[in-house]
């Protein structure tokens, strides 16, 4: 079946790719594909002629400029805009933490690993996604959806990583992915969150008073509800140094 246009062909391109792909990978594929795959189709039953007038009343004239404009064209029907910053938001966040819970991830390259299994392997966040998105449960239409999520390649599943774990870089600490895991219920404290936020305090002051241990879980029992773990051990580390400052005042 002949294309009416060069983003229709794009788009036949695409959907056989079946994975991630950037924008520079697509481009190298349309050529391939164009004089391959389809140039192969078409010329059953015309000549090579007639594949090139084809082909410019597609506006694919010129090979590298022509075809990386229809390409370029392509991505912005489907992602919406050029740019290639992705689109973290919720969603995204929510399944890289899904992974480092699911795959209990060591290190920044693990969890790379471990967030492309998950969004790419069929028994992942794919199954979830055809059970939810009726009507629309082929692969090239899955990928959209992550293009669309901004995630189109892998580059961006590395920056996707990174910036989550600008927001939590403990991360790889068991105790946090346990917390992960059995987040805090509404109105009950939760001991993994109790003990990671001792581990960490630990690290800033190793060998505690109880007056410090006290404060400590007074801070938890009191803030739980309210502020992340790291904020406790910096709201901690505030009042050791305002206790040192009283110490200092009063020795001099």
């Amino acid at each position: 079946m002949l294309a009416n246009s060069a983003i229709e062909l794009v788009n036949r391109c695409y959907e056989e790719t079946n994975r991630l792909v950037s924008l520079q990978e697509l481009k190298e594929s349309f050529i391939e594909f164009v004089f391959g795959d389809y140039q192969e189709e078409y010329m059953t039953q015309h000549d090579l002629e007639d594949f090139y007038e084809h082909l410019d009343q597609l506006h694919l004239t010129n090979c590298r400029k022509d075809f990386d404009k229809a390409v370029e064209e392509w991505y912005i029907v489907q992602y919406g805009c050029e740019s290639s910053d992705a689109n973290y938001h919720d969603i995204l966040f929510t399944l890289v933490k899904e992974a480092v819970v699911l795959y209990q991830s060591q290190n920044r390259l693990s969890l790379i690993r471990d967030v492309t299994k998950l969004l790419t392997v069929p028994s992942g966040f794919i199954a979830r996604w055809k059970k939810g998105i009726l009507g629309q449960r082929s692969l090239p239409a899955y990928f959209k959806y992550l293009m669309k999520l901004g995630v189109r390649a892998q580059e961006d599943i590395e920056s996707l990583v990174d910036m989550w774990l600008l927001e939590y870089p403990n991360a790889f600490d068991k105790k946090q992915q346990q917390l992960f895991a059995n987040p805090p219920r509404r109105g009950r404290p939760n001991n993994v969150e109790l003990a990671l936020l001792i581990e960490l305090a630990m690290k800033e002051k190793p060998e505690m008073t109880s007056q410090e241990r006290e404060r400590l879980r007074k801070i938890y029992y009191y803030h739980r509800k309210s502020l992340t773990v790291r904020e406790m051990v910096e709201k901690f580390r505030s009042y050791l140094a305002s206790k040192n400052k009283t110490t200092d005042f009063q020795v001099g």
